[in-house]
């Protein structure tokens, strides 16, 4: 059943940002039956397409194909705050789908489209259920999320706190955010690489950066109302007092 239709594994904050943005279109496919699928081993040589490659594309299709929502995201850049939305697509193209066999994890992935953004990497889904990307078109699969909800998980958080007062980053210190008390951890948007911590006033959000060269944490705070501010601005000031 499409998640449209049944959404209650999600979150109440994740079936209201389907319920508020979420629609389903359905593209057209191509009527090549899924057994001529052709698909490229990790020796380059073209292959049927394997059996839990299919299990997977259509289980991608039948949960969650044609999904469309938007999602808000809110930041600060020179002391401006800024805010936007951003379209989410859950389409494959089918047999036409592009799929590589995966050497590292074994299994494979194919393309998805993702954000509808401009970017230099392609958005995928692993036979294991993750989702990743391969950043920059040619690399190996990089795990993103472990799995389709959490990511839609990840994505109400974001959109949830997009209203709230975003703080910019160079200002957050490690030692500031860890003064930030009352917090919890929301298990369904988190993941090894990607962690939300959120109360009534406070949301922080820990993600890895996708440089392979310099990988780093980033890590954005949101506050809510005067609460969140004030208890923000009383870390940012005891972890200033704080000798180094």
């Amino acid at each position: 059943m499409h998640i449209l239709e049944d959404p209650s594994p999600l979150s109440a904050r994740a079936q209201d940002l389907l319920r508020r943005t979420g629609r389903r279109e359905c593209p057209a496919r191509i009527g090549i039956p899924i057994e001529f699928w052709k698909v490229r081993d990790r020796a380059g040589e073209s292959v049927p397409a394997p059996m839990e490659l299919i299990i997977r594309l259509e289980g991608f299709e039948q949960r969650f194909g044609g999904l469309r929502y938007e999602v808000r995201h809110s930041w600060v850049v020179g002391g401006e705050r800024y805010e936007t939305a951003r379209g989410w697509e859950y389409d494959h193209l089918g047999v036409n789908t592009q799929a590589w066999q995966d050497p590292r994890r074994g299994g494979w992935y194919f393309v998805w489209t993702g954000e509808r953004v401009s970017k230099p990497c392609r958005d995928l889904v692993h036979t294991d259920g993750s989702v990743g990307t391969d950043v920059d078109g040619g690399s190996p699969y990089l795990p993103v999320a472990p799995s389709i909800p959490h990511l839609i998980e990840s994505h109400a958080l974001t959109d949830a706190v997009a209203t709230w007062r975003p703080w910019p980053m160079g200002n957050l210190t490690a030692s500031a955010v860890a003064l930030l008390d009352g917090l919890r951890e929301v298990p369904e948007a988190s993941w090894h690489s990607s962690r939300w911590r959120l109360s009534d006033a406070v949301a922080v959000m820990d993600c890895g950066g996708w440089d392979r060269v310099k990988p780093r944490r980033l890590t954005r705070v949101w506050s809510r109302d005067d609460a969140g501010y004030r208890q923000v601005r009383a870390a940012l000031t005891a972890a200033a007092r704080k000798p180094t």
